[in-house]
């Protein structure tokens, strides 16, 4: 059967990027365009920009409601989307099954994906050793992709000009992607190099070629006689990338940092060559610029698995296949059990404490300025019960009546990349809910923790729950790099969406800005002033503003 006799899923609504430089689109877009009757979009995080979140989310809803698409596919982190934006779709369309994409579940199921699942139908997993994790925490209606596009990537008829590329992004410093160019800059390879960020390494000036589009991208890697695919993740740990299903797709040789997730799809030494030192890394681009028919020989073998084996739009047909008849209706786990509020006057007198805390089964915390969001008891609670750890902590916005939620704590991502008395300056106690064993075996630490000393959360007894779930209005002033490890700046996005609906003038939110700065919060000019010399920043915004 061809593609086109293949039945199709009715209306789809796309909700990532539309920019064609934006990796979501590279990956998504054409291939749900030819398994749908009809595709539409509503771009999630250009809509948060221009109008703000909240103004956003009813936007969403009310597109919704009037498109009625049968599958949605989501992509927002776990501050773009209200949870109850979620929920309410099925409200406004009953028929409509919401989706979303899991590519980093190596660093983002434990704290992310197992929650937002509660709040979604269908999951497409990327990294196949997660399925099982989902499936035992009883999440149904999970789908495996490898997320090739093979419709748009595939061997052209053009010249190899390239010696050496590698397509993406820096990322973090734990990637050690600027280590590895750098090396080979410096040892004379002729190394080209593509993406967003890399123009602020001015070091890197002489080999960076721009940015790609999905046809650049295409075409630069059909010209790459050897394609880098670097695998660590932000967080520095080793992780399966698509780099290695494109390259091969496009019959190109693809050189892949050591990964041993890359085993279960190929065989090493015929269909993969993986490295795993800068030296390494070296003697076998050496090798393999040298050796044209053993480096060609691998490349085909590598078109060969991946044509036959992985494709998004087989796996995206499946999916539809397998869901488009059912009926699914978003139930939230009950959670009977309740937890108790506990004041720092609660705390000092144990006796009436015990008598309060007799019929409840977890214990959170009262902060003056601090307010509780929607689903905090809920999901702190789930997450307790889930992971069986005696501790949850949440992120949280920082407030102030003008300015609305301008800071967005990333806890756990802090907790990794900070020592501990930073990271502990920048806790919360209104974070943080506990069961009762763990709050009447630690008594006396609770007591200090209502003076700011939380220094018992670890990755062994604390489960972090990766979404907003409090408000609080002060927090600790550290130096700017450290701030931008704590800290997603939502400001600069309110500064924005003021200044495309021509409201900056006509609303206090500057003058709110520069009085929070006067009263020491330098980081946030630091922030604007490092955002409009960001080049990368501003040309995507420019980008995101031609396509409105």
């Amino acid at each position: 059967m061809t593609q086109e006799n293949f039945p199709k899923a009715g209306k789809i609504l796309f909700t990532l990027s539309k920019s064609r430089y934006h990796p979501a689109f590279q990956t998504w877009y054409f291939p749900l365009k030819r398994q749908c009757k009809e595709l539409i979009c509503f771009d999630t995080h250009w809509n948060e920009i221009l109008y703000g979140k909240k103004i956003m989310n009813r936007k969403f809803i009310e597109f919704i409601k009037k498109e009625e698409p049968d599958y949605i596919l989501l992509g927002s982190g776990p501050d773009e989307l209200y949870l109850d934006t979620l929920l309410k779709i099925k409200q406004v369309s009953p028929k409509t099954k919401t989706m979303m994409s899991f590519g980093d579940d190596d660093v983002e199921f434990e704290r992310f994906s197992r929650y937002i699942m509660l709040f979604i139908d269908i999951a497409i997993v990327h990294q196949k050793k997660f399925m099982g994790k989902y499936k035992k925490e009883g999440i149904k209606n999970i789908f495996y992709a490898t997320g090739l596009d093979s419709g748009t990537f595939k061997p052209l008829d053009i010249e190899k000009k390239y010696d050496i590329t590698f397509t993406g992004q820096p990322l973090t410093e734990k990637t050690g992607r600027y280590r590895f160019i750098k090396f080979l800059k410096d040892k004379g390879m002729p190394i080209n190099l593509f993406g967003w960020g890399w123009e602020k390494y001015f070091d890197l000036k002489n080999i960076y070629r721009g940015i790609l589009l999905n046809e650049g991208l295409l075409k630069v890697i059909n010209q790459s006689k050897i394609y880098l695919d670097f695998s660590k993740n932000s967080a520095g740990e080793p992780h399966l990338k698509g780099r290695i299903f494109m390259g091969g797709a496009c019959k190109t040789f693809v050189l892949t940092e050591y990964c041993k997730d890359y085993l279960d799809f190929f065989e090493e030494g015929k269909e993969i060559i993986m490295f795993k030192s800068k030296e390494d890394l070296l003697k076998k681009i050496e090798y393999y610029l040298k050796n044209e028919k053993e480096r060609q020989k691998i490349a085909d073998a590598t078109y060969k698995k991946v044509i036959e084996n992985y494709n998004l739009d087989v796996e995206l047909r499946n999916v539809f296949n397998k869901t488009k008849n059912k009926k699914y209706i978003c139930k939230l786990p009950n959670i009977s059990e309740k937890s108790f509020s506990i004041s720092e006057k609660d705390i000092l007198n144990k006796n009436n404490l015990m008598d309060k805390l007799k019929n409840y089964d977890y214990i959170s915390f009262k902060k003056n300025g601090a307010s509780y969001l929607k689903f905090k008891d809920f999901l702190q609670i789930y997450s307790l019960k889930i992971t069986k750890k005696p501790i949850s902590c949440c992120n949280y916005y920082v407030y102030t009546k003008n300015l609305g939620d301008y800071l967005c704590s990333c806890t756990e991502k802090s907790f990794r990349s900070l020592d501990k008395e930073d990271f502990i300056s920048f806790l919360d106690l209104s974070q943080i809910v506990v069961t009762k064993k763990f709050f009447l075996d630690n008594l006396e630490k609770f007591k200090k923790a209502f003076h700011g000393k939380i220094d018992f959360l670890n990755m062994d007894n604390t489960a972090f729950v990766d979404f907003p779930l409090v408000r609080i209005k002060k927090i600790s002033i550290k130096k700017y790099p450290i701030m931008e490890k704590v800290f997603s700046f939502k400001f600069v996005y309110q500064l924005y969406s003021l200044y495309y609906t021509k409201k900056i003038f006509y609303k206090p939110y500057i003058p709110s800005l520069f009085f929070e700065i006067f009263s020491g919060k330098f980081f946030i000019l630091r922030h604007l002033f490092d955002s409009i010399r960001d080049k990368s920043r501003m040309n995507k915004l420019k980008i995101y503003q031609d396509l409105s």
